[in-house]
């Protein structure tokens, strides 16, 4: 029997990545770091741009480590600061650390906000059960959500920091599809990594949907790809 498009919207649940997805992560970060650099760049012999790259070749390597469970969501905070001050021969106390990292947060979280596709496409799938996967921490996901006014769209909110597995393991994506009350098979995921959020989706029979904004992906590819969040409804309803 054909899976009708009224039993998908009754049976059926999109979910998507958030940072990356929905949030322009890099544009905040950037910004943020920017605010940071300038005002400590005192104390280093980096220019803006290496300072930022520094930044971001640390700040991966402890998320990853926080990630694989070696490091809570706020020691990895704490390591990333005191590893970049090494840098300057600079020995941060965790005291220290946690305050400079503060510092960033607050400019960070004051250039948060979403791609100019995000809010037309939520609204186009207001008739859908919609869901967030992340592997961010859920205090900090759900205050992105509520700051970009999109919270409210989203019916199931799945982070690494609250059930201790975190993307690219397939079992984060079985967690978010059992609290759905929704097979596999009819759960579609959105995001913008395709290591992390569609290659696993292939694993487990979940229709991943590459967001490729950027035009990486190439034209020979064996998953779907949108280049704007706002092809999304027809995609899935084509």
């Amino acid at each position: 029997m054909e899976y009708s498009k009224l039993k998908r919207k009754d049976n059926m649940i999109i979910f998507f990545d958030l940072d990356g997805t929905l949030l322009d992560h890099k544009s905040s970060e950037y910004l943020g770091v920017k605010e940071f650099y300038n005002y400590n760049k005192k104390y280093f012999k980096f220019n803006e741009n290496e300072f930022y790259k520094a930044w971001c070749d640390i700040s991966e390597k402890h998320f990853n480590i926080y990630l694989a469970g070696k490091l809570t969501f706020r020691e990895q905070r704490i390591e990333r600061i005191k590893e970049l001050f090494r840098l300057a021969k600079i020995k941060l106390s965790e005291h220290d650390a946690e305050k400079n990292f503060n510092e960033y947060l607050l400019n960070y979280e004051n250039n948060w906000k979403c791609f100019d596709d995000v809010k037309p496409c939520l609204d186009s799938l207001k008739d859908y059960r919609l869901g967030i996967i992340s592997n961010g921490d859920l205090t900090q996901q759900n205050l992105k959500l509520e700051k970009m006014k999109i919270k409210s769209y989203f019916e199931i909110i799945i982070t690494a920091g609250e059930v201790g597995i975190s993307k690219p393991n397939v079992e984060i994506f079985k967690i978010a599809a059992s609290k759905a009350n929704v097979e596999l098979r009819y759960c579609y995921y959105v995001g913008d990594d395709l290591n992390t959020d569609i290659l696993p989706c292939k694993k487990v029979n979940m229709k991943g949907i590459f967001i490729d904004r950027n035009g990486i992906a190439g034209k020979i590819v064996d998953f779907a790809v949108i280049n704007s969040l706002e092809n999304l409804k027809n995609y899935i309803e084509g």
